[in-house]
């Protein structure tokens, strides 16, 4: 054993072959860390056993102390998902503050920061100076004035929040691969807090009353309501008792499909996936009317990004966030068979219900709020989100695909909860006329909402790019869920499986593929009586609009044989219609 393997991973150099926990191709690195960072903290002590005598009990490990406070009684929240705070120790790995006895920490500094955001919103300039302090001016001479609170940061109520699976979190963004060409993308990996629970501390140099404190208790969760840490646009530093009021969007959804996992193979619900699809959806389709730099640079505007031209310099904070709040999440097991050996359990979600809010960091137009009504219409209608969006949920549309028990899961489906007008597309008498004008109107729409002009520039060397010359969607209505015309395509042999309109998983020898195609079965809505509904068959059964979005250069064979079929076949193309 060579000396610097005596050297705990955190205290290393993030150098291959040493410290460099970073690359997510091996999760070994990380785990290591996150293990020998625990064995450091506080042991989790053992569940006292209910109804058994004391002498029965097992050997308990001791009893941990948690950092108290010597303020004013804490006030507690839970995470709603992950809280990413950067300690700064490596430049290449994100680790959140380490405190006292190993334990993670939100600091105090931080908390000031927050809190002083909000108390501008809220208060007074005299009660901000009173709260936070700042300068003044005495005797013609600028001076600094200590406010009257402490900040004493947070920290978590327990040692439940040290769950080694948990704590290696991963980013990947797909983007690049998704919407510009079949290019490889990287994952990275970092630490962050899983549904912890914290408890924050504030403390006053004066004798406050409970009308005071209730003031300042009312500023910090005002604070907590715009998330803390790092990459709340992306769902990350919310907690669950606390609603954000900058919400300029909010639909009920309902979901199923294949769960994400993490590096070491844990599944998780992970609530950034909707940013992921919503960004990349505003790419495609501003790239259909603009050119790449413009389509790139608006995109950062509304998401945020990382600057790449002389313009844009350094982090690009967006005017958008999205925060999704499950209130009813099923979890489970695909177990299948492959080549004759029973294969790993694949994870996945049954989500019952559930809210996405976009909310606004910054001020946001009347035109960006139209474009986000469009962008959500278009992501339910032709889309979805998380893994395999591309594909209708087999287990739902088409059961037969796993009678044998020997094919993974394939695919995702997502709706409305709840119905509105402004984003549910109706099929009256099955007639796909509304859904085609929609299409239609998209180019115009977007050119008015960010006041391109009116011409036919576009982006044409992105894999996906939402122009009538690069895409197709055709439709048709389905009689019920096992009514799907198209699904049983993908797995004919000699046709359009494993080619280049199709996706596939790689190896080392054949780097895996992106499907050009999207294939959906959005619901069929009507409205009767002014009511917006599921339309049903005779059987009481939901109907709905199969739709086959295809994007393709000019020059790839199969793309047209694929067309011919669509002409021979129940579909009608609804984009473009010349």
């Amino acid at each position: 054993m060579s000396e610097h393997e005596l050297v705990p991973l955190m205290y290393q150099a993030q150098l291959p072959e040493r410290g460099k926990i970073q690359y997510a191709g091996d999760a070994k690195p990380a785990t290591e860390w996150v293990r020998e960072w625990l064995k450091g903290c506080p042991p989790v002590p053992d569940t006292v056993e209910e109804n058994v005598p004391i002498w029965k009990r097992r050997p308990s490990q001791p009893t941990v102390k948690m950092p108290q406070f010597c303020c004013k009684e804490p006030w507690e929240y839970t995470l709603s998902w992950r809280l990413v705070t950067n300690s700064g120790q490596d430049e290449s790995i994100i680790i959140p503050v380490i405190g006292a006895k190993g334990l993670p920490y939100y600091p105090g500094s931080s908390m000031k920061g927050a809190f002083l955001r909000a108390c501008r919103q809220i208060c007074t300039p005299e009660e901000v100076l009173e709260y936070c302090g700042g300068e003044v001016i005495e005797d013609g001479q600028k001076k600094t004035k200590p406010g009257i609170l402490r900040f004493h940061g947070g920290y978590p109520v327990d040692m439940s929040w040290g769950d080694e699976k948990r704590l290696v979190d991963v980013i990947h963004s797909q983007e690049p691969r998704q919407v510009m060409s079949n290019v490889k993308t990287s994952a990275n990996v970092q630490i962050s807090l899983y549904k912890t629970k914290f408890k924050f501390g504030i403390s006053s140099s004066k004798k406050l009353n409970a009308t005071q404190w209730g003031k300042i208790k009312q500023i910090w969760e005002a604070a907590l309501s715009e998330g803390i840490g790092s990459r709340v646009s992306a769902g990350y530093g919310r907690v669950k008792e606390i609603v954000d009021p900058r919400v300029i969007l909010s639909v009920n959804l309902r979901g199923e499909g294949i769960t994400s996992k993490l590096l070491n193979d844990t599944p998780e619900f992970r609530p950034n996936m909707f940013k992921a699809a919503l960004r990349g959806h505003t790419l495609r389709l501003l790239a259909g009317v603009t050119n790449q730099q413009t389509a790139q640079s608006l995109t950062k505007q509304l998401w945020g990004g990382i600057g790449e031209s002389r313009t844009e310099d350094g982090a690009i904070v967006g005017k958008l966030g999205i925060n999704f709040d499950v209130e009813q999440l099923i979890a489970g097991e695909h177990k299948y068979s492959s080549n004759g050996r029973q294969a790993k359990p694949m994870p996945i979600y049954q989500l019952k219900s559930g809210r996405l809010d976009i909310f606004s960091i910054k001020e946001v137009t009347q035109k960006e709020r139209e474009f986000l009504n469009l962008l959500m219409k278009f992501s339910l209608l032709l889309g979805g989100f998380g893994k395999s969006w591309r594909r209708v949920h087999h287990k739902r549309f088409f059961p037969d695909y796993f009678k044998n028990h020997d094919k993974a899961m394939i695919g995702s489906h997502w709706e409305f909860s709840q119905l509105l007008e402004e984003f549910c597309l109706t099929a009256p008498r099955g007639e796909l006329e509304n859904i085609a004008n929609f299409l239609a109107s998209i180019p115009n729409t977007i050119r008015s909402c960010f006041d391109l002009p009116s011409n036919n520039n576009y982006v044409r060397d992105w894999r996906e790019v939402w122009h009538p010359h690069r895409v197709q969607v055709w439709g048709r209505v389905a009689e019920n869920e096992l009514d799907s015309e198209a699904v049983e395509w993908f797995h004919r042999d000699n046709f359009i499986k494993r080619t280049e309109l199709t996706g596939k998983i790689g190896n080392s020898k054949n780097p895996s593929q992106v499907s050009r195609i999207w294939h959906r079965m959005y619901p069929l809505y009507v409205k009767s009586g002014g009511i917006l509904k599921p339309k049903f068959n005779d059987s009481r059964e939901p109907k709905y609009v199969e739709l086959i979005t295809m994007f393709t250069p000019d020059d790839l064979p199969i793309a047209q044989t694929f067309i011919n079929h669509l002409e021979n076949s129940s579909f009608t193309k609804l984009f473009p219609l010349r």
